[in-house]
């Protein structure tokens, strides 16, 4: 193994070019060569090398062509040692010693740096397999790695080159990093702030200082160069147009575990705005862009208002088809009264107009399920508001994980949309066989598709069979039903429970029947829907459970019923599973049909879901939900078997699913499982992220939540006091076989006979 030192390179260069004029004398007397031979060349083809020289077939060879010669192939970089000399009449022999060629290049103790970053910018300095291996570029190695530690603020590095010669004239590197530890802010000292403290500026900056009683944050060159610019903002925003940072120096403590930087700045006066000008072809009316932006003459100067100005106003032509507007601010600074005017030159360009638009990505979703979406058509003019609808819709569909849509220009006046989509799983499939005591050989399959093959259709489908139930319920619904996106669903179903078999539950109830629902978009993002459901139901009941008895008696075990249903909602959210801005409220109502029914019942839904961004990442999620039901005509309260539940995932977590609210009796009604009630009150605030430390966590989240909620008997008895409530954690994740749901709550309002439930989950189920 040796050691290649830095020094020794430099000696070996100086030797081979005193050898280089030693040897052109050798030919005392210059001749014509007839012939020109290679000596010593293996990898290196004779045509490579004479390319470089400076000589050829017929020329006159001298000392001074000799010695360009030789210099010529030393720069080159391919070899050791070169020399001329003539043998017989006229030929010219060039002997040559190659310089090894790398086998393979080794790096390691790198770990702040992946070694395929490292190995690029090893080939971009010509160091990689196969290359010919040059001494001098080990300065250029050594010195490019420690400058790239050295921005991400590792000062102690250091970088150490070995080498080990191979035979067949080959040669292994490796590259021996010591990364140690990031430099620390030290003291920041700011010169030249006499408007705004030492305190409020930095504030301002991401990179924390040391003090006394600790070290500051990990010092990189980026962070500090973004510091500046945030300094310069604030001054910029706040009037000070002439502000400037003279310069920031860096000095190292002797042991380099520490940074200490010193910022030099002029902060100049405050000025105002005199006057606010709009010259050019505007397109837009003056009034209309005095609305648009919010510039005015006597205002503070403010960069970051003007550049909010030039987007709005090129955002608001882009609407008209104008896409490549240019809106360009001229200042003129008055410094005897310290005001400036701004003047707002406004060139709309060419009216541009949609090509093509074209796909990718979907693999599996069809184009013309994407391109219903898209608001923005072909052939029309470009809208950057149509774009962003398009945009919108895209992403609330679910069917992808990521999409995009970029611009391409391809003249002046026309551009293509390409739609960059990223799929990912819509549904959730179930499927099994098993035997139990309880309920025998059993067999069970669903399916809950929202993008059936790639078609947009959504395809429900549940069908399970074992000695106590029988069920069956398959539904399809098409949202692109007409050209006007009104939908048409349909659907069976059917359901058959035998109580006493399963001993599980107190009463069943025995379905089957068709269902329809027609929805119809009022505008982008409101919509209604109608529904209606023909139903026929056997109500059974348990030997013990007198109330469900009781209530056979009065109404009878067999119904068969039409029920309709109207349902409005708005949807601004932008994304389906995971929105971060956004709204969406609903109202619906379902009645059975009068004279259908001998208990005909109907309830009220009511649901709103607010999402506000706070920063980049996190968004503050409230949500709010009331339901109600009641009996009319012959029955005056609602059947208790259509009562609503409260407890779990989905509406009050922490406590055991369906579980709040009051109890049947049991010495009077034969059962002491929760009843129910008609009107159920459910509230949430929560705070949700990314999930953190993973990379792409685009189909995962957690949250922070607080729930609140629960179930009473009548809507006169609703009282904020008896709503339990409970704080936690939650995750979701869209898994390869559907949506997966869990959370870990503490109650924090609850009473001695509630059922709690810390840890709960869900799977193949929206959340």
């Amino acid at each position: 193994m040796v050691k290649m030192n830095p020094v020794n390179f430099r000696k070996t260069t100086l030797v081979a070019a005193l050898s280089a004029s030693l040897l052109a004398p050798a030919i005392a007397n210059a001749f014509v060569v007839e012939k020109i031979v290679v000596e010593g060349a293996n990898r290196i083809g004779y045509e490579t090398i004479n390319s470089y020289l400076p000589i050829s077939k017929g020329q006159f060879l001298d000392s001074a062509l000799t010695q360009q010669t030789i210099e010529r192939l030393y720069k080159t970089g391919f070899f050791d040692n070169v020399s001329i000399y003539q043998r017989g009449q006229g030929e010219m022999v060039i002997k040559v010693e190659e310089r090894p060629s790398i086998a393979e290049v080794k790096i390691e103790g790198n770990k702040l740096i992946e070694t395929d970053i490292l190995q690029d910018a090893l080939q971009s300095l010509g160091v990689k397999q196969g290359r010919i291996y040059n001494q001098l570029d080990l300065d250029r190695i050594i010195i490019d790695l420690k400058r790239r530690y050295q921005n991400q603020g590792y000062y102690a590095a250091s970088v150490e080159i070995e080498s080990k010669e191979l035979p067949r004239n080959r040669v292994d590197l490796k590259i021996k990093i010591i990364e140690g530890e990031p430099a620390s802010m030290g003291r920041i000292t700011l010169v030249g702030n006499e408007v705004y403290s030492d305190r409020r500026l930095k504030g301002q900056m991401s990179l924390g200082e040391g003090g006394i009683l600790g070290t500051g944050d990990s010092y990189s060159k980026p962070k500090l160069e973004a510091d500046l610019e945030k300094i310069r903002s604030f001054y910029l925003d706040r009037g000070y147009a002439q502000f400037n940072i003279v310069s920031s120096q860096v000095s190292l403590s002797v042991d380099k575990t520490r940074v200490f930087t010193t910022i030099n700045m002029q902060e100049g006066d405050r000025f105002t705005l005199s006057e606010v000008k709009f010259t050019g072809e505007t397109i837009l009316t003056l009034d209309e862009i005095d609305q648009l932006v919010d510039v005015r003459a006597g205002d503070t100067f403010s960069r970051s208002k003007i550049i909010n100005a030039v987007n709005t106003i090129r955002e608001r032509l882009s609407e008209e088809g104008y896409a490549f507007a240019e809106v360009t601010p001229d200042t003129v600074i008055n410094p005897q009264d310290k005001t400036m005017s701004v003047t707002f030159k406004v060139e709309p360009k060419n009216r541009v107009y949609i090509r093509y638009i074209d796909f990718e990505g979907n693999t599996r979703t069809r184009d013309h399920v994407i391109r219903r979406e898209l608001r923005q058509l072909e052939s029309a003019p470009y809208s950057l508001k149509a774009v962003r609808q398009s945009q919108s819709r895209l992403d609330r569909l679910g069917f992808f994980k990521s999409s995009k849509i970029e611009t391409k220009r391809v003249s002046d006046d026309q551009v293509d949309l390409i739609v960059k989509i990223e799929e990912q799983p819509t549904g959730s499939f179930t499927a099994g066989i098993g035997y139990s005591q309880l309920d025998g050989a059993s067999f069970n399959i669903g399916l809950s598709e929202r993008n059936f093959i790639g078609s947009g259709n959504k395809l429900d489908l549940q069908v399970a069979t074992s000695a106590a139930r029988k069920t069956a319920d398959i539904g399809v619904t098409d949202p692109y039903f007409t050209e006007d996106g009104v939908s048409l669903g349909m659907g069976i179903y059917y359901r058959e429970i035998d109580a006493e078999e399963l001993d599980v539950a107190d009463y069943t109830t025995n379905n089957y029947g068709v269902k329809a629902s027609i929805g119809y978009p009022l505008n982008e993002d409101d919509s209604i829907r109608f529904g209606l459901k023909l139903d026929s139901q056997e109500l059974v009941c348990n030997s013990d459970f007198t109330y469900c008895h009781d209530y056979i008696d009065q109404y009878g075990s067999d119904t068969n019923s039409v029920q309709a249903s109207l349902s409005w909602v708005r949807n601004t959210t932008n994304s389906f599973y995971f929105p971060s801005k956004g709204r969406k409220a609903s109202v619906s109502l379902e009645a059975v049909v009068p004279g259908t029914s001998d208990a005909p019942f109907y309830k009220v839904f009511a649901e709103e879901n607010l999402y506000l961004p706070m920063t980049e990442n996190l968004s503050l999620h409230f949500k709010g939900g009331f339901a109600f039901g009641d009996g009319y005509g012959d029955i005056d309260t609602l059947p208790f078997y259509e009562n609503f539940y409260a407890g779990g995932i989905g509406t009050v977590r922490g406590f055991e699913p369906n579980s709040l609210g009051n109890r049947f009796d049991l010495t009077q009604d034969g059962s002491d499982r929760p009843r129910g009630g008609n009107t159920r009150v459910l509230g949430t605030i929560e705070i949700i992220s990314p999930t953190p430390f993973i990379e792409d966590s685009s189909n995962q989240r957690i949250s922070w939540f607080f729930d609140a909620g629960y179930v009473f008997e009548d809507i006169k008895e609703v009282e904020t006091t008896e709503l339990r409530s409970s704080v936690g954690i939650g995750y979701s994740w869209i898994t390869p076989v559907g949506p997966l749901t869990f959370s870990i709550a503490q109650p924090v309002n609850s009473k001695s006979d509630d059922k709690t439930q810390a840890f709960q989950f869900t799977l193949g189920t929206a959340f």
